[in-house]
């Protein structure tokens, strides 16, 4: 299963705790199942060993993720795979494609994706998913090997979350590594929301930014709605800062304001299939948190 891997042409936006960047650019939950093997698992257990592969390619201190249980192979019971702790490699590698038609290849009576402080660099989120009477259908990719697809589930839901304080993390290393080129440091950063409509927030993020003996405080707006399929749109992002501090951040800040404004990055891909979400929905408190429904 693929989680956060890199798409074609996306590279820059890689996870890089050390440099501070994040991948915002992929999504944090990609429902393939890449089992790295042109020949079909004779049973249960090889379809795990294979998984767990898959899995080591993309996070590290992921041991033995996947447990799967039979029911009559391959016919399944359970599918479960536990990310708690996980951590995204630096440089995973990019999602195969899908070649062609797929066709039938288990199915499933529950499948179940935990992931508690999942690590995305220098912040982490939490992911829960599970979903019952599901068809995975296998593809091939450009390779020949075999690719499992979720095409569709009597029911399922989605989860995805992040406390406002890792949220607050991830801005400052963005922040710290941007500002440190110009020899100003950010000492604090404060990150607040408020709800406008079932599937949007205003955000505002304070920074407290110094230069030699001066300081100020810089505050970065935006806007972020939600769409049915689970893809995060920013707009409206605008800096304001005081005096020449505030003014020079704002100034080395601003070409990547722009060039984040209007873009849109999906939280969850789906392969082709039948499934549909539904009931999408975004609350801001002390987490931001994603839900979704999906199934027949």
């Amino acid at each position: 299963m693929k989680i956060s891997t890199a798409e074609a042409g996306q590279q820059q936006g890689q996870t890089e705790a050390r440099s501070g960047t994040i991948n915002v650019c992929n999504p944090p939950v990609n429902l393939m199942f890449p089992l790295l093997t042109k020949t079909f698992p004779a049973n249960s257990d090889e379809l795990a060993s294979l998984l767990n592969d898959s899995i080591g390619r993309v996070f590290s201190a992921a041991r033995s993720p996947v447990s799967v249980t039979a029911k009559a192979y391959p016919q399944l019971k359970k599918i479960h795979i536990t990310l708690d702790g996980a951590e995204l490699r630096q440089n995973p590698p990019k999602p195969p494609a899908p070649k062609g038609k797929g066709k039938p290849a288990f199915v499933v009576d529950e499948l179940g994706i935990n992931a508690a402080g999942l690590s995305l660099g220098p912040a982490s989120a939490d992911l829960r998913l599970t979903a019952h009477g599901v068809h995975l259908h296998q593809a091939k990719d450009a390779a020949g090997e075999i690719i499992l697809l979720l095409q569709r589930a009597a029911d399922g839901q989605i989860e995805i979350s992040a406390a406002k304080d890792q949220i607050e993390r991830g801005i400052a290393a963005l922040a710290k590594h941007e500002a440190g080129k110009h020899g100003v440091a950010i000492e604090d950063v404060k990150l607040s929301v408020q709800p406008r409509g079932t599937r949007s927030v205003d955000a505002e993020v304070q920074l407290k930014a110094r230069k030699l003996f001066f300081s100020t405080v810089i505050r970065i707006a935006a806007k972020l709605d939600l769409d049915d399929e689970l893809n995060a749109s920013l707009t409206g992002l605008h800096c304001a800062g005081e005096g020449a501090i505030g003014s020079l951040a704002c100034g080395f800040l601003k070409p990547h304001l722009e060039k984040l404004d209007g873009q849109t990055f999906p939280l969850m891909a789906l392969p082709l299939g039948e499934i549909r979400l539904r009931d999408v929905r975004l609350t801001a408190a002390d987490k931001l948190t994603v839900t979704a429904e999906f199934g027949a």
